[in-house]
């Protein structure tokens, strides 16, 4: 899709918002001054346009300079379900705050309070069904291969297969890879040549292959000046670039570490508000009479203790005392050696625990007593903490947040035995993207889709 025609869907969107937004504004303001306005007609409408054009042009330029903020009219064809829908509500909360404030200001004000409300949720529900609409349309056509876009990747590293992998499995990404470019001894000519027959619109550099920093720098002057948008896939080594920013003395750059959503303490606060109401809401809808029913069968069927308590690692490596049911028999190696796919240690009814997850209920004492959250990663044994740290880069990233009851990797089937370092390395990764992506909205999938596995089984817990 051109540029042009991208630009023009855009615009047509924007147009489509707006009236919308008109549509709500003065339905609501004719109601609110019914005393003045007693019918439907156009000189009413003109009229009502004359008595309040000021607020109705300030709310249009709000909600425009609101969607730059938050990139509502972004591409989504990157961009996962849950962020483009996030910016939406984004978008939504910014406007609401400016749409009360433009009322209150007013002598009368523009709209009552359940006027307001009633504003604001049904352009809510007309926000998210369209975009909900937009993006899986979107996903869609890329899939049937239309409006595709060509790639090629120019070196080779540790990486590069997991990106390969992706394009050809996620044909919703709308990417044809048409070139990879990993031999030894390239020579600029040769993506020279290479795009003077082909059109390519996207260009991957693999970092910390066996280009050096001048050969990069080439490659990228070069794609630039055929309009080509240029990434680069970072080698296991390099990961910490994702991690970096820019700040500047004068005008020379000095990269810094980017902060993570969680080091801002607004979030901080809306995360640990969110577990401690949460917790106490299970414990009164399910968890006073559930608890007590499970530790009954549990004492039958397997005898004392009920609980089994586990030191784990948790935010910054801080080792703490982690609650679940008991659901193996007691062995001397229950608090070293990880549980294996059909382990004899584990009981009948411990099997059924683990496959719907109350097993785990217990640590919802471990959130109220703030040494976990509700979501996050998932709590590693401490042997399992000093083993894959040597092996696995980047390892200790996960601890940059409490551990969660439940978790991104869990819900993506990256649960379950550890056969080999690249399973451990698919869930470290998971971990890695939450912690450098975390957002309310997405606490709140992981829980939906915990619930879901719940309800439905856990194939890959064991």
């Amino acid at each position: 899709m051109h540029k042009k025609l991208r630009l023009e869907l855009k615009l047509l969107l924007l147009l489509v918002d707006f009236i919308v937004i008109s549509a709500l504004f003065y339905y609501f303001l004719f109601f609110r001054y019914d005393y003045l306005y007693q019918s439907w007609t156009w000189n009413t409408l003109i009229q009502m346009f004359d008595d309040q054009y000021k607020a109705y042009f300030l709310l249009l330029v709000c909600w425009v300079l609101i969607s730059e903020f938050t990139n509502l009219y972004g591409s989504a064809r990157f961009v996962r379900f849950i962020y483009y829908i996030s910016r939406s509500l984004y978008q939504l909360l910014l406007f609401s705050f400016i749409l009360y404030t433009v009322s209150g200001i007013k002598s009368e004000s523009l709209f009552t309070n359940k006027q307001s409300i009633l504003f604001v949720g049904i352009l809510g529900l007309y926000i998210i069904a369209s975009r909900t609409f937009i993006f899986y349309f979107n996903k869609a056509y890329f899939k049937k291969g239309y409006n595709s876009k060509n790639l090629i990747i120019v070196g080779n590293n540790d990486n590069t297969s997991v990106v390969t992998n992706l394009i050809h499995e996620r044909k919703n990404f709308g990417l044809i890879l048409r070139e990879v470019f990993d031999r030894d001894n390239l020579q600029l000519s040769d993506v020279t040549d290479y795009l003077a027959e082909h059109k390519i619109d996207y260009a991957y550099i693999c970092l910390g292959s066996n280009m050096d920093n001048a050969m990069i720098q080439k490659l990228s002057e070069l794609f630039e000046d055929h309009y080509i948008t240029v990434g680069f896939i970072p080698d296991t080594s390099q990961e910490i670039t994702n991690s970096m920013d820019f700040m500047y003395l004068d005008s020379f750059p000095i990269q810094t570490y980017k902060k993570y959503p969680l080091d801002n303490s607004f979030n901080q606060i809306l995360k640990r508000l969110f577990d401690v109401l949460f917790s106490l809401l299970m414990l009164v809808l399910v968890l006073w009479w559930l608890l007590p029913l499970l530790a009954v069968v549990l004492l039958i069927t397997q005898g004392y203790p009920i609980i089994f308590v586990q030191r784990r690692n948790g935010l910054n490596g801080k080792e703490f005392d982690c609650y679940k049911f008991r659901t193996m028999r007691a062995d001397r190696h229950n608090n070293r050696k990880p549980t294996e796919k059909n382990d004899p240690r584990v009981t009948k009814f411990g099997k059924i625990l683990r496959v719907t997850s109350l097993d785990e209920l217990p640590q919802f004492f471990n959130v109220l007593k703030g040494d976990m959250s509700v979501v996050g990663p998932r709590p590693h044994m401490v042997s399992e903490n000093e083993s894959y740290s040597e092996v696995i880069k980047r390892y200790a990233l996960r601890h940059y947040v409490k551990p969660g009851i439940t978790g991104l990797a869990q819900i993506r089937g990256y649960r379950g035995a550890i056969e080999c370092n690249e399973d451990m390395e698919m869930r470290i990764r998971t971990d890695i993207y939450y912690v450098r992506n975390w957002s309310f909205l997405l606490d709140m999938y992981i829980i939906y889709r915990t619930v879901r596995l719940m309800i439905v089984g856990d194939e890959n817990a064991i």
